[in-house]
């Protein structure tokens, strides 16, 4: 006669290990960095437009030259880059994307793991899942954001048409020569002023919209795939969180196109609120 062991559902769930967390940020960070570059170089090249019409103004200004509004819109972005560089043109700066993001996914979602725990094992913390899940974020996404900044500068420069980079070391070497070591971590205050909150407040919603949104999906529609329940709270809690810090992104991109006007986060925040440049 055979035994069977039954399985208790109420049990805990074994935690995975390291590398499970680090795989999984590895090959998600590498599918949507390819996936969604044309967007990343869209952003970029919108942010850099509004900055470089505002700074032809200023000069034509004092020369007495009129200057055409500028027709500054996502549709005639992808047909400026498609006209100059085809296609292919929307994938350029991919390479660094993938540098920052492959590695960088998957040190977050380890360091995001790791803290979490850190702070479940804290026997002078109460418990709080919410604070938790705040805190992991934030200091997660900063901290890698830090140890990333130099390929994030590079990737922002060589998306731009600023620059006429050759080559990723043609960009990192220019920027060493002109800026110095320093300038490869241009805008990191306003990087980290944006990446910590939101990552602090993409996790908080996350796991708040998985336990409420997910539930109503499932409950309301009773076929759905638990996993288009999943994707549409990232999709919410995302939206949310890049709607709360935008501000800093924008800053963040004209910073590390231009370091030499823009040379700190106060001060260029000032300058765009005071003088729109």
């Amino acid at each position: 006669m055979t035994s069977t062991t039954k399985l208790d559902p109420t049990a805990p769930k074994p935690k995975p290990r390291p590398f499970v967390h680090l795989s999984a940020g590895a090959v998600s960070g590498l599918f949507a960095c390819t996936v969604l570059q044309p967007l990343d170089l869209i952003k970029t090249r919108l942010q850099q437009q509004k900055q470089q019409h505002l700074a032809f103004l200023k000069e034509a200004k004092g020369k007495g030259i009129t200057i055409a509004p500028l027709n500054s819109t996502i549709y005639s972005t992808v047909k400026d880059i498609v006209t100059q560089n085809g296609v292919q043109g929307l994938w350029r700066g991919t390479t660094p994307t993938i540098i920052r993001n492959v590695p960088g996914s998957a040190a977050y979602f380890f360091a995001l793991s790791e803290i979490r725990a850190l702070l479940a094992r804290a026997s002078f913390l109460s418990s709080d899942k919410n604070r938790d899940n705040l805190v992991a974020g934030a200091t997660a996404r900063a901290t890698v954001g830090f140890v990333l900044m130099p390929v994030t500068v590079v990737k922002v420069r060589y998306e731009s048409n600023f620059y006429n980079y050759k080559s990723l070391y043609d960009a990192f070497s220019s920027i060493i020569r002109s800026d110095g070591i320093r300038g490869l971590f241009a805008g990191f205050g306003a990087t980290a002023i944006r990446d910590a909150p939101f990552a602090g407040i993409y996790v908080l919603f996350y796991e708040q919209f998985k336990t409420g949104v997910h539930g109503m999906i499932c409950v309301s529609i009773p076929r759905v795939h638990a996993s288009i329940g999943i994707l549409f709270t990232g999709v919410v809690a995302g939206v949310t969180a890049t709607c709360v810090t935008q501000p800093f992104d924008m800053l963040k991109t004209r910073m590390q196109l231009k370091p030499q006007i823009y040379k700190n986060t106060w001060q260029s925040a000032t300058k765009v609120f005071t003088v729109g440049v």
